[in-house]
Parts: C-alpha cells; sequence; structure tokens
C-alpha cells in the first residue's frame, strides 16, 4: 500500500494526531504485516478497500498514541466498529476517499472525542440528501449556513459524525442525525443542540459545539465532548 503522511487540514483541537494518503490499488495483504497492524477475522472476506481503509486508520491511530508514548499497541473494534482505546485514553479516526486521520487524548478533562473528514459532496447530492441529514427544525440555520459555505450539507453531515463519536462513550447506542439540531455558527465553529434524551450524560437540550475547515476537497470537523 502506498502510504504518505499528509496534512491537509491544521487540526484546531490541541492534541496528538496523525494524517495519511492511501492506495487502494497498490494494497496487498502482506501490509498488515508489513505495519504491523493484526487484521481482525472479520475482515478476511470483505473487499480490499474496507481493508485498506481499515489499515490506514489504524496506521494513524498508531502514529498518534505513539506522541503520548503509548506503543506496541492493538486497536480492536467492538461489534459496532468503534474502537477500543488503550486504558486511560480517548480517541476518534476517520477517512474517506484516499484519506485517513486519527487524533487522541489521554486528557481526564474530556468524556469523548469525534474526527471526520469528508469528501466534499457535489452540489446537486447535497439537494437530494438534505432531508435525510437535516432536522426540519434546523432549516433557518442551514439556510444561513448555506449562504457562508459552498458546500454546507457535507460540513453538516461531517460535524454531526463528529458528534456521534465525541457522544458515543456517554450514550452507547445509535442515535440518528436527528438528534443534533444546528442552532449557529461562525467562521470555525458550529452550535448544535441535542433534541432528545439520548442518556443522563447527555440529557435532552445539550449544547455540542464543532470545530470544521473545508478546502475544494475535503470538510473536517472536531468535537470535545467535556
Amino acid at each position: 500500500m502506498q502510504y504518505q503522511t499528509a496534512n491537509p487540514f491544521k487540526p484546531q483541537l490541541n492534541y496528538p494526531y496523525h494524517c495519511c494518503t492511501f492506495s487502494t490499488e497498490s494494497f496487498q495483504q502482506s501490509d498488515f504485516l508489513t505495519h504491523n497492524i493484526p487484521m481482525p477475522q472479520k475482515l478476511q472476506n470483505a473487499v480490499p478497500k474496507r481493508r485498506v481503509e481499515y489499515l490506514a486508520g489504524r496506521i494513524c491511530a498508531t502514529q498518534a498514541l505513539a506522541q503520548l508514548s503509548i506503543t506496541r499497541v492493538e486497536i480492536n473494534s467492538t461489534e459496532d466498529r468503534a474502537p477500543v482505546w488503550p486504558e486511560g485514553t480517548l480517541g476518534s479516526i476517520s477517512h474517506t476517499q484516499g484519506i485517513a486521520m486519527a487524533m487522541v487524548t489521554n486528557s481526564s478533562d474530556l468524556s469523548g472525542l469525534g474526527i471526520d473528514i469528508e469528501t466534499v459532496m457535489p452540489s446537486e447530492q447535497e439537494q437530494r440528501l438534505k432531508e435525510q441529514i437535516l432536522n426540519p427544525l434546523e432549516n433557518e440555520a442551514f439556510t444561513a449556513l448555506s449562504q457562508h459555505l459552498s458546500c454546507p450539507l457535507t460540513v453538516v453531515f461531517s460535524a454531526k459524525e463528529s458528534i456521534f463519536k465525541a457522544l458515543y462513550p456517554s450514550v452507547k447506542r445509535f442515535f440518528g442525525f436527528e438528534a443534533a439540531k444546528l442552532l449557529s455558527f461562525d467562521e470555525h465553529q458550529l452550535c448544535f443542540e441535542i433534541t432528545e434524551q439520548l442518556s443522563d450524560k447527555v440529557p435532552l437540550g445539550t449544547q455540542v459545539n464543532v470545530l470544521y475547515q473545508t478546502n475544494d476537497l475535503f470538510a473536517f470537523t472536531e468535537c470535545a465532548f467535556a
């Protein structure tokens, strides 16, 4: 697998991270051994794309953890594919077309950490998917965001993915896009409100902030939940 360190974005959260580009076409099964990453049994019959994305994400996670002086660890997954981080750490992994990123922290001040990187959707795709991603109650805020960004739905989709990852340790179950409602935004941050009782730790009305960046190809979001 052709693997190369990349930095398309500089995260606004001050936690260790690592980002890489990768090529599915050059992937070989031996790449897992080369990078000393165990391949889970459940990936034995997966398509190469799924295997190479998993490998790239784990390479990034391993490199990020090394910045915390945590080495020689195996990052397994739960049944719902959430990474199992070493005790005393939190982290998040994301990948999209040919790029992967991981961010980690050992901060005891956080309950969860979420990042997400998405390929910018064409405008026609954004129009087609609006009803699936938006809460009807956030239409006004989304309309305002649309005047500010050329890919507003990509950013909101990415932000809600980051929210899910950051809240999951406190919720421990799946919840949909409608559970987070966009309230407001500025040049760097989106503010959301949780629209249902997700857990005792994440009650109705909880406000969650998500940092965001975009370039011509990708949208990147970060969420630290205290």
